[in-house]
């Protein structure tokens, strides 16, 4: 019995809808064909765990060795190059606490670390701000030439800082800012990197949502501080992360910039446990083990905000 045309019809469109559905994605593709090739899936995992490796290891390092005397961690460089022997000269043996007390009693680290609080705090803040606002500006306001000018400020990202340096260094004198905290402070509070961000993330936002709010009589600043800036929580959480590493760990600026022992950070204060003829290794190991638990404490804190901020940042709306 021939088939009527409605039910050919169907079967048509069946074998359309088969032939048209997409599929299985590129990482799909690529998780099957790793479990049909463990190979691949070994080789992945070795390249996984040297990197760990290579990531950790300097900081396991550190610890290890501000845990040492002076002589085990003068010993450990005498140590054979085979991997038994280097991880037995690894380990502190015996384990002292003398270094951590000798860094805060030879060495005024309660004043460094309020230096670099200041600093830290005081770059945090107006960096948020300012770094939100202009990429809302260049994210939801058109203005003549505004391509251009975020264009001209991606271009500023790859210029070294080496490059801008001494210019920098005679702004600050010619503003009497050097040797003062505004000397340090200044220099970084708007940074390429964090105006790209926002400006990423913002460009997500529907404007309907900006368009009713304007329907509703909210001006451009109250467009920002009540809609923009809570649907952007995560990349501020996540920019606070980059800011505050950057200002904690700050070294070189401060170094140039600063003279008095009062206004040094924490960083620079390190160096003065390092003489070239006799450096002290194991106490700039418990200096630097110190000065970094800040950075480490604030990331473990902030990690889930700052794994969403990063990814909001490829979202376009």
């Amino acid at each position: 019995m021939p088939e009527s045309p409605a039910i050919l019809a169907e079967a048509a469109a069946a074998r359309q809808i088969a032939s048209a559905s997409p599929g299985p994605s590129a990482p799909g593709r690529l998780r099957s064909r790793m479990r049909a090739w463990p190979v691949g899936r070994w080789a992945m995992h070795t390249v996984l765990i040297l990197g760990v490796v290579v990531m950790i290891g300097p900081l396991v390092w550190m610890v290890l060795t501000s845990l040492k005397t002076a002589a085990d961690a003068e010993a450990f460089f005498d140590t054979p190059h085979q991997i038994g022997a280097v991880l037995k000269g690894l380990w502190p043996d015996p384990v002292t606490w003398d270094n951590y007390r000798a860094v805060f009693t030879e060495r005024p680290m309660l004043m460094y670390f309020a230096n670099s609080a200041i600093y830290t705090v005081c770059r945090l803040i107006p960096s948020l701000f300012l770094c939100s606002l202009a990429g809302f500006v260049f994210a939801k306001l058109p203005f003549p030439g505004r391509d251009w000018i975020f264009g001209a400020i991606i271009v500023t990202m790859m210029v070294p800082f080496q490059i801008k340096m001494l210019t920098l260094y005679e702004m600050m004198v010619q503003a009497g800012w050097v040797d003062t905290y505004w000397g340090v402070i200044v220099v970084g509070l708007m940074e390429p990197l964090g105006i790209f961000l926002f400006r990423q993330t913002i460009r997500g936002i529907p404007d309907a949502l900006l368009d009713a709010a304007r329907m509703d009589g909210a001006s451009t600043l109250r467009i920002y501080f009540r809609i923009i800036l809570p649907l952007i929580k995560p990349t501020l959480a996540a920019y606070s992360i980059f800011v505050f590493m950057w200002s904690w760990s700050d070294f070189l600026w401060p170094l140039i910039v600063l003279n008095s022992e009062a206004l040094k950070p924490i960083e620079v204060g390190i160096l003065s446990f390092s003489d070239i003829n006799n450096p002290d290794y194991v106490k700039m190991m418990a200096a630097a083990t110190v000065a970094v638990a800040p950075v480490v404490v604030f990331f473990l804190f902030m990690q889930r905000q700052f794994i969403q901020g990063v990814t909001m940042t490829g979202v376009k709306g």
